[in-house]
């Protein structure tokens, strides 16, 4: 494991530690809430999906099991990250085998990491940002280990304010 996967690794549990403890957010901007810590000094913005679909051969799969579905961007400016896109499924992703996010016309890949995914780089997640402060939805679609295919659709309304809260809060 690279030293940026594990240093991501960290911030995920951190983030989805906070988000399963129903810590509260610091402020909410519709369907975003925005979220930070001191030590280290660590803001994030999540939201939850606002419809989800799972399917296995074609057909509505019922009685799925899934931990939280979150789409979040993550600024740890002591780990030099700034603005990164990731996505927690809520089940282990099928390896190798990209996960898909679609905001309007735009398509990217994001790579799986157990239950986890991102994009390969901070480009890919500058174009993302921007593509989430023009669109109204973000569609993530993915595969887990077991086969079923989920389709989770996430609202971007209030995105913008609370990506600039969580940037001005993180000294960004």
């Amino acid at each position: 494991m690279n030293k940026f996967i594990l240093a991501l690794s960290i911030t995920l549990s951190i983030i989805f530690g906070s988000i399963a403890s129903a810590q509260k957010p610091v402020a909410s901007f519709q369907d975003w809430g925005v979220y930070s810590s001191d030590d280290p000094k660590l803001c994030w913005l999540a939201s939850t999906a606002m419809k989800v679909e799972n399917t296995r051969g074609g057909k509505p799969a019922m009685n799925v099991t899934r931990g939280d579905i979150v789409l979040f961007i993550t600024y740890l400016p002591e780990k030099n990250i700034f603005g990164e896109v990731s996505f927690g499924g809520g089940y282990p992703f099928k390896p190798n085998q990209m996960v898909k996010l679609k905001i309007g016309a735009a398509e990217y890949d994001l790579i799986p990491e157990g239950g986890f995914a991102w994009p390969a780089n901070s480009d890919i997640d500058t174009k993302i940002r921007v593509s989430m402060t023009r669109g109204s939805t973000a569609i993530i679609s993915a595969e887990s280990t077991r086969g079923t295919k989920t389709k989770d659709t996430f609202s971007l309304r209030g995105f913008t304010a609370a990506l600039k809260d969580a940037k001005k809060r993180c000294g960004v």
